[in-house]
């Protein structure tokens, strides 16, 4: 892991490197819009320079809708420490949050410059996707989104101790878990793919990314079963097994001095979590993610039978077929 990459000489500030990826994903992915809006857009002139436009809203949407969907989730710390909401150097983005905030936000922008609003989305999301797996690297390379325990070939561990800027937990060090960061990035580069094979095949505008959106959903909920931030992702625990059931368990066997404490015996955890003891952490039968994923799914099912019937929004053949 390498959260900070160095120093910047002056300012003393560190670069961190979940924010050059984020960065450099956004640099590829409006540079890829703008070619695939020279491709598929509605007017070959004036698409590509409206892609940067729209691009900042987008941005915009991303960071503001995934920093406020973890606030939401994590409700009660920021009740009491609202301070903590604008430090998002130190993690907690909820990427649904971000996905639909910048999508609504494209769409409007999209629409006040005069672009088609479902066709442009098409190939903005296809190359939004490519940019997001970009930046799915730096959640890897700061330790954020990570994976539960687990003992599978491609398993990584994280240092002890950890580095300056870390966002990884401090218990689950030397402790193998799943790459759920590369896992993540694999999901939106598939959908990056699926997205340019359905732009050249598409029936009617909106196609391409309604069906992007149900593929996210189906592919993050199977992603959703292989992290271990239970807490941070919020959701409806298992019956004996909330973040309260755990603590308790965890004090029982003298893995903290007192309830919701932190964790004294660190090797006795990692030992547990190791032998895959099931109570030494919470569980979730669906995440907040989850949840939103079934709802996203079902209305993009909805408004693909409902688009795919507009006259207005079919695509029309190339002449002479």
């Amino acid at each position: 892991m390498w959260p900070e990459l160095f120093t910047i000489p002056f300012i003393d500030v560190p670069l961190r490197s979940f924010g050059l990826m984020v960065a450099l994903g956004f640099i590829v992915a409006v540079a890829v819009a703008s070619k695939l809006a020279a491709r598929y857009g509605n007017n070959l002139e004036t698409d590509p320079e409206g892609i940067a436009d729209v691009s900042w809203w987008i941005l915009i949407g991303v960071i503001l809708g995934a920093r406020l969907a973890f606030v939401l989730v994590n409700a009660g710390h920021y009740a009491s420490h609202p301070g903590d909401i604008l430090k998002v150097w130190e993690g907690g983005l909820v990427m649904y949050g971000g996905l639909i905030l910048a999508v609504l936000l494209g769409v409007w922008k999209a629409k006040r410059i005069g672009m088609p609003a479902w066709q442009s989305l098409d190939y903005g999301l296809t190359a939004g996707f490519l940019g997001q797996a970009i930046g799915r690297i730096g959640c890897f390379l700061v330790g954020d989104d990570y994976g539960a325990p687990t003992d599978v070939p491609w398993a990584v561990t994280y240092p002890e101790p950890l580095r300056a800027g870390s966002a990884f937990a401090a218990e689950l060090s030397t402790v193998a878990v799943h790459p759920t960061q590369f896992y993540m990035a694999l999901k939106a580069l598939t959908l990056f793919g699926l997205g340019l094979w359905l732009l050249k095949r598409k029936k009617f505008h909106g196609q391409v990314s309604l069906v992007l959106l149900m593929g996210y959903a189906v592919l993050r909920y199977i992603v959703e079963m292989f992290r271990f931030d239970m807490e941070a992702r919020g959701g409806l625990y298992r019956a004996g097994h909330s973040p309260a059931d755990v603590d308790l368990f965890l004090l029982k066997n003298g893995i903290t001095q007192q309830l919701g404490g932190p964790i004294v015996d660190l090797e006795g955890f990692r030992n547990m979590l190791r032998a895959g003891v099931d109570q030494a952490a919470p569980q979730l039968v669906l995440s907040t993610s989850q949840m939103v994923g079934i709802a996203t799914f079902a209305i993009a099912l909805v408004l693909y039978f409902v688009l795919r019937r507009r006259a207005d929004l079919q695509v029309k053949p190339p002449a002479g077929h």
